[in-house]
C-alpha cells in the first residue's frame, strides 16, 4: 500500500445499514453487530474524528499507534484524529462506538475543551479504563438514552444528542482522572499548545528553541511545564511522536526505508537509520521485518 487509508465518519455514513436519513453526519452511533468488515479485518486504517469504543467481553484484539490490547470485559477505548487503528475479532452485540467531528459539540472553544480532556490528551494518558459493575449501569443508562435519542424524530433532537455526548465525556474524564491519577495544576494551556505545534510540525521543526519562541516562554520555562505534567522533556515528545509515526510508516506502508527518510525530512539515510536506531534498538528494516513478522495480520 502507499499508505494508510483514513477512515472517519464521512465514510462510514456511506455504508449501507450505518445510517438513517435523520441522522447528523457529525455523530455517529456504531453497534458492534453493524460493523462493516472492513474494520474488523486487522487491516490498520487512520482514524480522523474522536471515537469511544465500548467493549462488552469482545474476543479481538486492537492496535492503537502500534501498541497492542486485549479488551477486558466492559472496556473503553478512546482515540482521536490522526491514530492508526487495528481491529480484528469478534464483537458480542452489547458492545457500542461513539464517532463525533468537533464541531458537533457547539459550545464555544469545542476543540479546546475536548483536547483539554485527559481522555484524549495524547501526552497525559493511556487510551483506556476499565469499569466497575457501579460504572457500567451508569454507563449503560446513559447510552441508552443516547441511542434512543439519535434513533428519534424529537424537536430539539441535535442540543440533545449535544449534551448527552457532553454528559458522557464528562463521566468518562471523571472515571479516567480517578482511575489513572492524572496530575493536578499542570499547565494545561501550554501542553495543549505544544501537543497541537508538534503534530503539525514534527516532520520537519525538531528544535525545542523555536517551539518555546513559538509559545512565547523560553525553552527552560517550557521543559519545566513537560516535565512537570508528563515526567518527559521537549525533546522526548518530539522525538517519541518522531519515532511513532516512522514506525507506522515502516509497519503500515510499502514504502521503501529512503522514502521514508525523505517524508520525515532526514537528508541523510544513515542519520535517519542512526536516529531510528538509538530511538528503537534496530534499524528500521529490522524493526518492519520483525513488526510484519509478529502483528500482521493481528490473529
Amino acid at each position: 500500500m502507499d499508505d494508510i487509508p483514513q477512515i472517519g465518519i464521512p465514510e462510514l455514513y456511506k455504508e449501507d445499514g450505518m445510517h438513517n436519513g435523520t441522522i447528523h453526519p457529525g455523530l455517529i452511533l456504531l453497534k458492534a453487530r453493524n460493523m462493516p468488515e472492513y474494520l474488523k479485518n486487522g487491516n490498520p486504517f487512520r482514524n480522523i474524528n474522536y471515537g469511544i469504543s465500548f467493549f462488552v467481553d469482545d474476543n479481538c484484539e486492537i492496535s492503537i499507534d502500534n501498541n497492542n490490547y486485549t479488551p477486558k470485559k466492559n472496556t473503553v477505548y478512546f482515540c482521536g484524529p490522526g491514530q492508526v487503528i487495528k481491529i480484528k475479532g469478534e464483537f458480542k452485540d452489547g458492545g457500542i462506538g461513539i464517532l463525533f467531528q468537533t464541531d458537533f459539540i457547539l459550545k464555544h472553544g469545542a476543540q479546546q475543551w475536548i483536547q483539554s480532556l485527559p481522555i484524549f490528551n495524547r501526552f497525559l494518558r493511556e487510551p483506556l479504563i476499565e469499569l466497575t459493575d457501579g460504572d457500567l449501569l451508569m454507563f449503560q443508562t446513559l447510552l441508552k438514552r443516547l441511542e434512543t435519542e439519535y434513533h428519534s424524530n424529537n424537536t430539539l433532537k441535535y442540543d440533545a444528542l449535544e449534551a448527552q455526548l457532553t454528559l458522557i465525556l464528562i463521566e468518562l474524564s471523571r472515571l479516567y482522572e480517578e482511575s489513572k491519577g492524572t496530575k493536578k495544576n499542570i499547565d494545561t494551556k501550554h501542553i495543549l499548545a505544544l501537543e497541537s505545534l508538534i503534530n503539525k510540525q514534527f516532520k520537519y521543526n525538531r528544535s525545542v528553541v523555536d517551539y518555546a519562541s513559538q509559545l512565547c516562554v523560553t525553552p527552560q520555562h517550557l521543559n519545566r511545564i513537560t516535565k512537570k505534567a508528563i515526567g518527559k522533556s521537549v525533546g522526548e515528545l518530539i522525538n517519541e511522536k518522531l519515532i511513532m509515526e516512522i514506525k507506522r510508516y515502516l509497519v503500515y506502508t510499502d514504502m521503501s526505508c529512503e522514502e521514508i527518510a525523505h517524508i520525515f525530512n532526514f537528508h541523510d539515510n544513515s542519520y535517519f537509520t542512526k536516529t531510528f536506531k538509538k530511538a528503537v534498538g534496530e534499524t528500521p528494516k529490522a524493526f518492519r521485518k520483525q513488526q510484519k513478522e509478529l502483528y500482521l495480520p493481528l490473529s
